[in-house]
């Protein structure tokens, strides 16, 4: 689970300068877990989760003055799941917080977090058949939420709303149906004074238009009865057009080798005999990022413009990181899904001119 891992690391390295007050804090998510799939019914239960994390605001940072009272973290987060079948959830989970409105002395915020969870249970052909949704015990896990902020006691503040977790393996390992939790959030941070975070940020680009160019790594599992390893390999072409120090807008082709689409005509046939016309296929996207130091956040849409059969939906989309390493080379990791569906997570390398 190296790509999960990867991803983690992504999102926690966000460079700042400047002092901020900073926080350690706990929180409670009481909540349930979804099924969104009728094979998920018998695993539906109510559940709950506690997380202790640190957190740093990033008012004054090089970039924070383009966003609205941001802050990062990062924390160990514990789920029971509410049932024998599902068991529990360990994770670590990194976190980004933006406010959205303030009324009063009380702000609304957003926050977003990604990880690594380890599940104690998960799909077993003898042992645990009604777990369909987890294939794996290693999970990547997200957390998306809606929550109120009231400082209390001059250092310490309260928080309170909703949010939504969800576990998967991005269909590194079958079967990928994935746990989705909604939940109630009670949080509260205990200020622990200003701090400064030294570590050095790179220059800002001062180019309208940046070109980028990357190569890609996936692997992904087919065939619940008798799985199957696919292995993606391809190449990322990106224009981004600069709208300020922390936003951009993306534009390009990708170029993708994948074989499955022969395979889901002929389970038989031997992969080493599909010929490369076979397994490309061309799209073109376009999409946004917000950049975070030396982070950037990806969303973006694509088309297909060539396709060796009708095997997946016509309009892909794509979510993840891009970590800059220096001046020209940046690590990615990005999740390629169509309609909610996970295809695989791409791992690559990318070089800016």
């Amino acid at each position: 689970m190296r790509k999960w891992l990867t991803y983690i690391l992504l999102l926690a390295i966000l460079i700042v300068s400047g002092q901020d007050n900073h926080f350690v804090n706990v929180s409670a998510t009481p909540g349930f877990l979804l099924a969104h799939r009728a094979d998920l019914l018998g695993l539906a239960a109510h559940n709950y989760g506690v997380e202790l994390s640190y957190e740093q605001n990033k008012f004054n940072s090089t970039w924070g003055s383009d966003y609205k009272k941001p802050s990062v973290g990062y924390g160990v987060l514990y789920y029971n799941l509410g049932k024998q079948e599902t068991g529990h959830a360990f994770g670590l989970l990194t976190h980004v917080k933006l406010n959205i409105a303030t009324i009063g002395k009380s702000d609304i915020r957003f926050r977003m977090g990604a990880g690594l969870a380890y599940l104690t249970k998960k799909f077993e052909v003898y042992d645990n058949r009604r777990n369909q949704a987890i294939g794996s015990h290693f999970n990547g896990s997200m957390q998306f939420g809606l929550i109120g902020h009231t400082p209390i006691l001059s250092k310490n503040y309260l928080e309170y709303g909703i949010s939504i977790s969800h576990y998967s393996n991005a269909a590194f390992k079958v079967p990928n149906l994935g746990y989705n939790i909604p939940s109630v959030t009670v949080r509260y941070g205990f200020g622990l004074g200003e701090k400064q975070n030294k570590t050095p940020e790179l220059a800002l680009s001062d180019k309208k238009i940046d070109w980028r160019a990357a190569l890609i790594y996936g692997k992904k599992q087919r065939n619940f009865g008798d799985p199957i390893n696919f292995y993606n390999y391809g190449v990322l072409l990106r224009g981004i057009k600069n709208v300020s120090n922390t936003k951009a807008w993306r534009f390009g082709a990708d170029y993708t080798l994948d074989k499955t689409y022969k395979y889901s005509e002929n389970n038989l046939i031997s992969l080493d005999s599909i010929s490369i016309g076979e397994q490309s296929e061309l799209a073109v996207a376009a999409g946004f990022q917000w950049n975070f130091g030396r982070v950037d956040v990806i969303a973006e849409i694509g088309a297909y413009v060539y396709r060796p059969a009708v095997l997946k939906n016509p309009l892909s989309q794509r979510m993840g990181l891009s970590y800059r390493l220096n001046e020209h080379w940046n690590a990615q990791g990005t999740l390629r899904f169509h309609r909610g569906v996970a295809d695989f997570f791409e791992m690559g390398m990318g070089y800016t001119l």
